[in-house]
């Protein structure tokens, strides 16, 4: 028995086969290309504690590049002694947004000694960059709450004290 289907039928059913092939050649392209079959979450907490100048915060540590470049973005509540400490495998001049970052936050740019060498609040949601060509070079940035900072009498050259989590892994950025 033959079944004839109308032109429209069968065009259809082109389409939906080179959608179904481009899909396929699309997921075979982002596999070989080293790409995740969903985008990285914003970060996998690594809990650990900074002291600076007597006060401690609970913190997210960043060590890899998709947590640092997620950051702390679409948080809306941080608690009031927390924040995330940004962990880098060099020193070099970097810049910080606040793209998609509706908590106001103030920053600081630590060396690899954990001296704090920048200090800077940040408005929520901007594209104003925070450091690059106008801080030191830095291995760690530590973000809180904005006026964390000043309300805890922490200033440029005092040190930190925190030790990495066991085993973390640094991811070089590219």
């Amino acid at each position: 028995m033959t079944i004839r289907l109308g032109r429209s039928f069968q065009r259809t059913v082109a389409a939906k086969a080179v959608q179904a092939a481009a899909l396929v050649a699309l997921a075979a392209c982002a596999a070989s290309c080293g790409a995740h079959e969903t985008p990285p979450t914003a970060v996998t907490p690594t809990p650990s504690t900074v002291t600076i100048n007597g006060s401690t915060l609970n913190v997210s540590v960043a060590a890899t590049v998709a947590a640092r470049d997620t950051g702390l973005m679409r948080v809306t509540n941080l608690g009031a002694s927390s924040g995330m400490l940004f962990v880098f495998a060099d020193d070099r001049q970097r810049a910080f947004w606040m793209k998609d970052t509706p908590t106001p936050l103030s920053i600081a740019f630590l060396d690899a000694n954990k001296k704090v060498v920048f200090l800077e609040d940040m408005s929520p949601n901007t594209l104003t960059q925070h450091g690059g060509l106008n801080a030191p070079q830095m291995r760690y940035a530590l973000e809180v709450n904005l006026g964390w900072f000043a309300s805890h009498g922490i200033t440029v050259g005092m040190y930190a004290s925190f030790t990495l989590p066991t085993g973390l892994v640094v991811q070089p950025d590219p």
